[in-house]
């Protein structure tokens, strides 16, 4: 592989690029790699670099890029896809074709490694419901470690509003069966309700392989081997993040004392909380003030 997401998003970020234009480059250079990269790419997506500040350019402009991926996955799948460009209250991606013909809308999502809560609020799923506008299906892609691994109400909800859950690695699955919209339709209708207030994600993710197993006529040792190799390569992106922090640690013991007083000032925030505390008090002075020259 050539090149990575987050190397791209740095590169386009070096460059000085305003976000909408940014995006616009990141879609194209997804739309124009071969396949064994674009199945390099999808594999290891989803998992937001931890090198990446929190909300900062760098950070959305990954997310953004999920948003192409998915939609080009859907197009090499023998959708006609595209990103929305409604910035709230809609889907990521709209898709439609098939014989007969059908529509989906997308949701891709992108989460840290790090990252502790897994809760089902957090995936949306009855909103991307409500955001079909019309569209026969919806799913919702995020990278298989970003899904609760243990019993989960998520997995019901998911079924109650027929939503399914993917993983990167699973659209690149279906790219390499060669399978198109008329065959997956079979996936995206199934009617899944649990009597149980949770569903544990093996059993998820085991009817899930099942039903795409069957759909795509994949035997069950061929379909094993391989989606093992996918999800594994998901692996390498937390090699990397520990390496990252390690690197960090590293960082940390090299610094002088005013260097570590810095940062944690930095990290609590201090300064932009005492700026804070004291527009306040400005404030209510003011306040105080005009309400005693009303009283004169």
């Amino acid at each position: 592989m050539h090149f990575s997401i987050d190397g791209v998003v740095d590169q386009l970020v070096w460059q000085g690029l305003s976000f909408d234009r940014a995006a616009i480059e990141i879609d194209e250079i997804i739309r124009s790699v071969d396949s064994d990269e674009f199945s390099a790419l999808l594999v290891r997506a989803g998992c937001i670099p931890e090198r990446y500040s929190h909300d900062s350019t760098e950070e959305k402009l990954y997310a953004k890029a999920m948003d192409a991926i998915v939609a080009e996955a859907l197009r090499r799948l023998g959708y006609e896809a595209e990103v929305s460009q409604e910035r709230a209250n809609s889907a990521d991606v709209m898709a439609d074709g098939g014989s007969p013909a059908h529509s989906l809308v997308a949701d891709a999502k992108a989460f840290r490694l790090s990252r502790t809560a897994l809760n089902p609020k957090d995936y949306k799923i009855e909103a991307l419901s409500k955001w079909r506008k019309g569209a026969d299906y919806a799913i919702l892609v995020a990278p298989i470690a970003g899904y609760p691994e243990g019993e989960s109400r998520l997995y019901v909800e998911a079924g109650r509003y027929q939503v399914t859950l993917l993983s990167y690695s699973h659209l690149a699955l279906m790219i390499d069966s060669g399978s198109g919209p008329s065959r997956l339709e079979s996936i995206w209708k199934r009617n899944v309700e649990h009597a149980s207030v949770t569903v544990s994600a093996p059993k998820y993710w085991s009817a899930l392989d099942n039903a795409l197993r069957h759909a795509l006529s994949w035997d069950l040792a061929n379909w094993s081997g391989v989606r093992r190799k996918y999800f594994e390569s998901l692996l390498l992106n937390a090699e990397g993040e520990l390496a990252y922090f390690d690197q960090v640690k590293r960082d940390i013991a090299d610094m002088s004392r005013e260097e570590l007083v810095d940062i944690a000032v930095d990290a609590l925030k201090i300064d932009s909380k005492m700026r804070t505390i004291r527009a306040r008090v400005a404030k209510t002075r003011a306040l105080m003030n005009e309400m005693e020259n009303r009283e004169q």
